[in-house]
């Protein structure tokens, strides 16, 4: 079966998480990795029946937590060899370490085509987490407020309003962005806020690479295609960026993992990237990934970043 053009008709939903502290505490600088292990451990805890042994699971098509935390797939590119979990992204931009009861801590969840139906699994995820608290100091909190990117109130207390689940298409947040850049003659700037993680030529960058940037946010179009049920085929691009200056921060987020009961170190550069004669077939993929992230372990946060014009 031939493959169909990628189309960037993605729903998607962007949701702004307050979450109020009950006492004084102290969090992990970054903290996508906790939250993420968290909500994974919650979510696991509410819904596995097979005590978590996925592999013998007669389930496993059914599984809230198959369609929560990985990504359940029909087909899938042939470069997926395991559990992708690009049905959601976690991010915070607080780094801040001490908290005081009544202090409140903000993080994003962004949720793709089928995931978003699973809002409240989420919720209850976080709700829960956060009796039983996070990080190494158990942190507890309470979900105080859940609001869209409107502002608008979705969860306030015990209160929810489903009237304000607006969910967005990321064709048309490509457009918007479009237009607030304007005409840059081909210049931008690429700005990562969190650790980029992606393999070229075989190995693990130490330095960007336009062919890579470009290449790693089609790969992540064309997962979004295959979840939302279309086998989309990669562009070809005929051109990419010129990488004019960068400047490169290698750094690294610890992640604990009580499925496997293990700790590990994730690794990546972030940075500042300036480009020059970026193709106008490669603007709209450049722009999606601001919402999408690119490389690995973006369920963690990782491969954020923001284009702007020069």
């Amino acid at each position: 079966m031939e493959r169909e053009n990628i189309t960037f008709n993605i729903p998607y939903i962007k949701l702004r998480f307050y979450a109020e502290m009950l006492e004084d505490t102290v969090l992990p600088i970054t903290k996508t990795s906790a939250l993420r292990g968290g909500m994974g451990e919650m979510l696991l805890r509410q819904n596995c029946v097979r005590d978590r042994n996925c592999d013998a699971c007669m389930f496993m098509k059914a599984c809230p937590v198959n369609h929560t935390l990985y990504t359940y797939m029909e087909k899938k590119p042939d470069y997926v060899t395991g559990k992708e979990s690009v049905g959601y992204l976690i991010e915070s931009s607080d780094r801040s370490e001490f908290f005081e009861k009544g202090s409140r801590l903000v993080f994003h969840l962004i949720l793709f085509g089928e995931s978003i139906v699973y809002f409240n699994l989420y919720l209850q995820a976080f709700c829960q987490l956060g009796m039983i608290g996070i990080g190494k100091n158990k942190s507890r909190f309470q979900i105080m407020e859940v609001r869209n990117t409107e502002g608008e109130k979705i969860v306030a207390g015990n209160k929810v309003d489903m009237r304000n689940y607006k969910i967005c298409m990321l064709n048309n947040y490509i457009a918007k962005r479009k237009e607030e850049l304007g005409f840059s003659e081909g210049r931008y700037t690429l700005i990562f806020t969190t650790p980029l993680s992606m393999r070229y030529q075989k190995k693990y960058m130490d330095q960007f690479y336009p062919e890579a940037l470009l290449q790693g946010a089609a790969r992540r179009i064309q997962m979004l295609n295959y979840f939302i049920g279309r086998e989309a085929k990669l562009p070809e691009f005929t051109q990419y960026p010129v990488i004019r200056s960068q400047s490169i921060k290698k750094e690294s987020m610890k992640r604990y993992s009580s499925t496997h009961d293990a700790r590990s170190q994730l690794w990546g550069i972030s940075g500042r990237i300036e480009l020059r004669d970026v193709p106008e077939e490669c603007v709209e993929y450049l722009i999606a990934g601001e919402i999408t992230h690119i490389g690995k372990n973006t369920s963690f946060g990782f491969g954020k970043y923001y284009l702007s014009s020069m």
